[in-house]
């Protein structure tokens, strides 16, 4: 390369950096403009609806964007759960149909709580980010919709778009803290509208659902500032699953004699992706950390991981759920509370408040380690089961996957895997595909070890049988079809 070229390419890399600096600035600049941005969505107090027949509310989000700023991508055919269709919120969550048995109504204490989380899964995509309060969810400063930002030509890479999103919240937080601290500060007689500037209003009249002094409130949540990402796209993706898994879960579940409404569990864990992983090292629907699902007697080591099989990990579910609501009294707040936060911890906290009341517990008990994820934990749950129940109204023609046809089998022998697929007729692909806590076995071209349990396919069943006759001892049970 001569020399001579060298300083024009220099000149065109500066140039090219000036540019995207620019336009990302421009972005920013055009998104921070309280008054006119599309980008933010004020949010008032929510408040408990007085009747069960409260009017229905608007849940339709049309965010635009301005063409001064940057030129959008030709809008994708919108899929089933991005426009909020009109339903009656507070009738939902009163189970107006009775889709819900009397296990898991709302109770009154946790209305509030439950109504957040609904929003999150019902209204709320992963667009938007709703700044709340830590302690009361239900209390919400503002929501900032992001899409304008993400779905753009410039900058051009997701991750740069999604840096200048980021960035974006951050400095809405950053606003509710300054007027958090700026109300905590005034006189009584400057908190009306004349002695405040718009974010003081918009934090104010949230806070005002609180009761008490505005003021005192203020500054008790000045560190109880939070951001919740929307999830109603990824609970509609969970809603387009479960029924794969669904009825054998139920199935197993019954057999357990416990409430099949347990099952829709997942819907918080993973939105039923069973190949999810925690950072913390959580696996499958149901999210086992390693230890956890060992003790429930599954296969955890380096090529064989059970919690990985919606249907082995649902039989361990159930195994600890029942086990966690004999420990806590039969109460089924305190049991599913304690698949987050342990049955040993709830059990503390019951006895150190003097009530199996969760909601009491939460506003009473304090511990480092009973948190926001404990302390939410029950009402995602509700406001899950309610979502789901309520999925026809809440997400209108979203298409659904048929239910999986399996059989389970016990090796009875040593054998190679070839010798499952020439039975069944699969691929090792799609035998590793409803095995997927096999997928790393299958590929290690170990053998199948006696005892080890798979699935293959129903009308597989007769062909498998014959592989396996000449053990007397064999296991071999139907999950999720009938002889």
């Amino acid at each position: 390369m001569s020399k001579s070229k060298k300083p024009f390419q220099k000149l065109e890399k500066t140039l090219k950096g000036i540019a995207f600096v620019s336009g990302t600035l421009a972005i920013v600049f055009a998104a921070l403009n309280a008054h006119q941005s599309p980008l933010l969505n004020s949010e008032g107090p929510k408040e408990e609806a007085p009747t069960a027949t409260a009017a229905p509310i608007a849940l339709s989000v049309t965010p635009t964007t301005s063409a001064s700023v940057v030129a959008p991508v030709a809008p994708a055919p919108a899929p089933a759960y991005h426009d909020v269709p009109l339903f009656d919120r507070e009738r939902v969550l009163s189970d107006m149909n009775r889709r819900i048995p009397d296990d898991f109504l709302i109770p009154p204490g946790l209305q509030q709580r439950v109504g957040f989380w609904f929003d999150i899964y019902s209204r709320y995509d992963s667009h938007k980010r709703v700044i709340h309060h830590v302690l009361y969810p239900w209390v919400v400063y503002k929501v900032v919709d992001v899409e304008p930002i993400i779905n753009t030509d410039f900058p051009k890479f997701r991750w740069q778009r999604n840096q200048v999103a980021d960035k974006l919240v951050k400095e809405e937080m950053q606003k509710v803290r300054v007027a958090l601290k700026r109300l905590a500060s005034k006189k009584k007689s400057q908190l009306a509208d004349a002695h405040l500037n718009p974010d003081e209003i918009q934090v104010r009249d949230a806070l005002l659902s609180l009761g008490g002094d505005v003021r005192r409130r203020a500054k008790e949540a000045l560190r109880e500032v939070r951001v919740q990402t929307g999830q109603r796209n990824f609970f509609a993706e969970g809603l387009q699953t479960a029924p794969r898994y669904l009825p054998t879960m139920e199935e197993i579940f019954k057999k357990h004699k416990l409430p099949i409404e347990l099952t829709r569990l997942p819907l918080v864990e993973s939105s039923f992706n069973k190949h999810a992983k925690s950072k913390v090292g959580a696996a499958g629907i149901w999210q086992f950390m390693e230890s956890t699902g060992r003790s429930q007697k599954l296969v955890v080591n380096n090529i064989i991981d059970e919690r990985k099989s919606p249907f082995k990990a649902t039989d361990a579910a159930a195994r600890l759920l029942k086990e966690n609501h004999m420990i806590l009294g039969r109460s089924w707040e305190l049991a599913i509370t304690a698949w987050n936060h342990g049955p040993g911890g709830i059990k503390k906290a019951s006895r150190a408040v003097g009530s199996k009341d969760l909601a009491r517990i939460i506003e009473v008990y304090h511990s480092r380690t009973f948190d926001f994820a404990s302390e939410n934990f029950f009402s995602e749950f509700l406001a899950a089961l309610y979502t789901e129940r309520y999925s026809d109204i809440i997400f209108p023609g979203l298409p659904r996957q048929d239910a999986v046809n399996l059989h389970e089998v016990t090796v009875s022998r040593k054998m190679k895997v070839d010798e499952i697929l020439n039975a069944t007729g699969l691929s090792k692909e799609e035998f590793s595909n409803i095995n997927p806590d096999l997928a790393k076995f299958v590929a290690s071209k170990q053998p199948l070890y006696r005892g080890l349990r798979i699935h293959v396919p129903t009308d597989s069943k007769s062909a498998v049988d014959f592989l396996m006759a000449g053990d007397r001892k064999r296991k071999s049970r139907v999950i999720g079809a009938n002889d």
